[in-house]
């Protein structure tokens, strides 16, 4: 058909026909982004995060693995580096638990938690940079696997106390604070005490003039 073109014909069809297809591939791609983007916005995200708490007069620490995106996702692995070391004669929690994660599916919003160590006798070594790598695949694209990679301080990682206080400077402030207020109720007792003792002993002099 395009060999019986002459000039003329061309003209017409790149005048109409070229911003034809040009409107038709610009749909196309619209619809390309627009799909990733839902697809962005639509998908699992799955992170760990620890948690170093005191309640009950007892250091803990646990570690969380929590899908915090719309769709399901599949954990293919886990690793942790530096791994969890546990303290000398420690052999009563599973640190490193998470690293044995193979095609776990996990619901949105869904959360497993771990008490990685608890006292003085079931403690870890803590690392100044412990990096996580999690591999996960969405369910609604079984090729594509997403990485999360990040590391965390551990040493300077915040204690959250069970009066809600999250750091070793709040919680002594807010012991001293409760001290103060304790040894004031005790002084304004032995006041009390001492006026009561004051009044007795009136009272019996009076008695015996």
């Amino acid at each position: 058909m395009f060999k019986n073109f002459n000039t003329e014909n061309w003209l017409s069809f790149w005048s109409i026909g070229a911003p034809v297809i040009l409107s038709a591939f610009g749909f196309i791609i619209s619809l390309i982004l627009s799909f990733r983007a839902e697809r962005k916005k639509s998908r699992p995200v799955i992170l760990i995060t620890i948690k170093k708490y005191h309640k009950n007069g007892t250091y803990n620490t646990n570690l969380e693995i929590k899908n915090y995106g719309q769709t399901m996702g599949t954990i293919k692995s886990v690793k942790i580096d530096p791994l969890y070391t546990a303290m000398p004669n420690n052999d009563i929690l599973e640190p490193n638990g998470f690293t044995k994660f193979k095609n776990f599916p996990i619901a949105p919003g869904q959360s497993i938690t771990t008490m990685i160590a608890t006292g003085q006798n079931a403690k870890v070594v803590n690392s100044k940079k412990r990096t996580f790598i999690i591999k996960y695949k969405p369910d609604f694209w079984k090729l594509l696997s997403y990485k999360e990679k990040y590391s965390i301080d551990e040493e300077h990682y915040p204690t959250i106390f069970s009066d809600g206080n999250f750091t070793p400077e709040k919680r002594l402030e807010k012991l001293t604070e409760d001290l103060n207020n304790q040894l004031a109720q005790v002084a304004s007792s032995i006041r009390l005490v001492g006026r009561k003792i004051d009044n007795t002993k009136k009272g019996d002099e009076e008695v015996t003039k």
